[in-house]
């Protein structure tokens, strides 16, 4: 299967969330690798949207790449924040009204919970845009909460990357094996 998979942001330009000196930019790029790999094992075909930083803030790009390529799915990787440093927890986003990619979600949400031992946030809808103009089966996670200083580390440790990529690939296999 072609699997288009999206580390969010884009780096200094636009690193997303910062906290406790780390940006989302990297840690979505560690996971993404990460999981890039594992799904190469398994003889799928992974594509990145970037594999360092990009000098644009431009989401558009994202979805195209997955379109042009006729992607069988597509999952962008991102770390939550919020002002409040004991919120935590992995959510899913889908597109509403997307059977398959709420189908997605919930899988690669079960998988990150169970793997990481995160706090269930649950499956969301979203209006994203890079959920919303994809063609495909799409999913948004959010890992865990970079602005939590445990889950920070998480989300910075090669065990914590490695974990969640795993859920991920399994996720996706579980979501390809019907």
């Amino acid at each position: 299967m072609k699997i288009v998979i999206d580390p969010g942001h884009s780096g200094s330009l636009e690193p997303g969330a910062c906290a406790g000196g780390v940006r989302e930019c990297d840690v979505a790029l560690a996971i993404a690798g990460l999981l890039a790999e594992r799904l190469a094992e398994a003889g799928h075909a992974a594509l990145l949207t970037r594999t360092g930083d990009i000098a644009t803030d431009d989401l558009g790009f994202r979805a195209a790449l997955a379109n042009a390529n006729r992607a069988d799915v597509f999952v962008s990787i991102h770390a939550n924040s919020v002002a409040n440093p004991a919120a935590q927890g992995t959510e899913v986003y889908h597109y509403p009204g997307s059977v398959q990619g709420r189908r997605l979600a919930a899988l690669l949400q079960a998988r990150l919970v169970a793997e990481l031992g995160t706090v269930d946030r649950g499956v969301k809808t979203a209006n994203f845009q890079v959920l919303r103009q994809t063609r495909c089966p799409a999913a948004l996670v959010e890992v865990a909460f970079i602005s939590n200083e445990a889950e920070r580390r998480l989300l910075c440790g090669y065990a914590g990357q490695l974990a969640a990529a795993v859920a991920m690939a399994e996720a996706l296999t579980d979501y390809f094996a019907g």
